[in-house]
């Protein structure tokens, strides 16, 4: 005797959340987005007579057509343009329409970086990264964020060569500052009369140990960061010895810290040559975060390692498109303790304060799966948005990859990282002593760090002002 066995319906086809056919909001944005397109398409396809037209005319006559403020159009305009050393991701753009202006713009500014005689290669690479991001691998998956974008691609462009001719002569002179020695410069402050300021700089892991010791003193004393760094640069109050700092570093195979490799410092990032070395000098007591996935309390409260390692896998809040940092957000039992949740990674998650008071209220829920690391939440609506953790220990560890892992190439791209950055910065300062230009040079030396997440230990004085004495009548 035979059964009947209805089959499975097949696995749903993969989609951004942003086009969920059963979610009628998302045709607004959609809408939206073609809009956009209509709009500032023509601008992703090189034209040399379009190319041509004066910008300020071309900005008011759209602006004028549609509307927008002139500051929207340009944003639109350069941002399509950049979809010009694109092919494959402009072709993507033109079937679906599916970034819109914020999201092209993050990827303009990024790429920008390139200058104008970039590699061909380079952009095929950056064009094949960014087909990739925006090609959904699930059902619902979460649009990359610009914040997203401009990760990936900052990883991607630090490896890509750029030829950056600077002064090797100057660049000898001015030395490398050793581990735990800094840059401290005082100037005007231009933001009004009366006022001054100070910038100090230094390698990531001093850096850190010194923001440590601020907050200790701060807490002490009931003061703000800003008022206890300004008493203890007076005297008024004293450092609180030892300052605290906390990294993730990789193990040697008896299990011992391997001092050769970078540490990753919360809110500083990797630590370069200079870093590391300081990390490795000071007196470090190592939590063993083997296990810690694993390990189980009987108490409410997590131990060290376990909330070390799960700050370290989520990165950020585990919120669609919040970018807190984890270090800033609580730990949040997914399944209430006082309901029978356990007190271990699999049921802690970083939440800020917001979104930890909106899953309080039942406004959302999420579940984790087990396999990717998606983080798949559920709202109250009945809708659902899906989220990857950006932790250092999310790149770093996968269920067939549970240990950390650096290759060759790894190595290779990070010694790629520090020359390119350390080249750009010392070209910003052979640009400044030839056009003593002291606004432009801080500029771009602090979107260099910003970009590469390092800081550049020779930031230059301002020149002096001087007025000429009155002539004699």
């Amino acid at each position: 005797m035979s059964a009947l066995v209805e089959a499975p319906d097949p696995p749903a086809e993969p989609f951004f959340a942003s086009e969920n056919p059963d979610d009628p909001m998302t045709a607004a944005g959609i809408h939206l987005r073609r809009a956009q397109h209509a709009i500032f398409g023509v601008y992703a396809t090189r034209d040399e007579f379009l190319g041509s037209h004066d910008a300020d005319a071309e900005v008011t006559a759209v602006s004028i057509s549609t509307g927008l403020t002139p500051r929207d159009v340009k944003e639109g305009m350069f941002a399509y343009m950049t979809l010009q050393q694109l092919p494959k991701l402009r072709e993507l753009q033109d079937e679906h329409q599916r970034l819109d202006i914020k999201r092209l713009w993050a990827i303009e500014k990024a790429v920008n970086r390139l200058g104008n005689d970039a590699d061909p290669d380079d952009y095929a690479q950056i064009d094949e990264l960014l087909v990739s991001l925006f090609t959904p691998k699930s059902a619902n998956q979460q649009l990359p964020t610009p914040y997203m974008i401009t990760r990936q691609l900052n990883q991607l462009m630090a490896t890509l060569d750029c030829s950056v001719a600077f002064d090797a002569e100057k660049k000898k002179k001015r030395g490398e500052t050793p581990p735990g020695f800094g840059q401290l410069d005082f100037h005007p402050d231009p933001s009004g009369v009366g006022l001054a300021a100070l910038t100090f700089s230094a390698d990531n892991a001093t850096m850190a140990a010194t923001q440590s010791s601020i907050t200790a003193a701060a807490r002490k004393h009931g003061l703000s960061d800003a008022d206890a760094a300004l008493k203890l640069l007076t005297g008024r109050i004293s450092a609180e010895l030892p300052a605290t700092i906390f990294a993730y570093a990789p193990k040697n195979r008896d299990g011992t810290v391997d001092t050769s490799k970078p540490v990753f410092i919360p809110r500083f990032g990797w630590s370069g040559a200079v870093g590391t070395e300081m990390f490795h000098s000071f007196n470090i007591s190592v939590i063993d975060l083997d296990g810690a996935a694993a390990h189980t309390v009987a108490g409410y409260v997590a131990p060290d390692k376990v909330k070390a390692y799960v700050r370290g896998r989520d990165g950020t809040c585990v919120y669609p498109g919040c970018e807190r940092d984890a270090w800033s957000c609580q730990l949040d039992h997914r399944i209430p303790y006082d309901e029978g949740g356990l007190t271990n990674a699999d049921n802690l998650y970083c939440l800020c304060q917001h979104h930890h008071n909106m899953k309080t209220d039942r406004l959302a829920f999420y579940i984790p799966d087990p396999v990717t690391g998606e983080i798949v939440w559920f709202f109250s609506d009945g809708t659902y948005a899906k989220v990857e953790p950006n932790g250092m220990l999310a790149d770093q560890t996968t269920p067939t990859n549970p240990k950390w892992s650096r290759s060759l190439d790894d190595v290779k791209r990070l010694k790629r990282e520090n020359a390119r950055f350390f080249a750009q910065c010392h070209k910003v300062l052979d640009d400044f002593e030839q056009d003593f230009d002291y606004a432009t040079c801080i500029d771009k030396l602090q979107e260099l760090e910003e970009k590469f997440g390092l800081r550049f230990p020779f930031h230059p004085q301002p020149i002096p002002s001087y007025e000429p004495p009155p002539e004699e009548d």
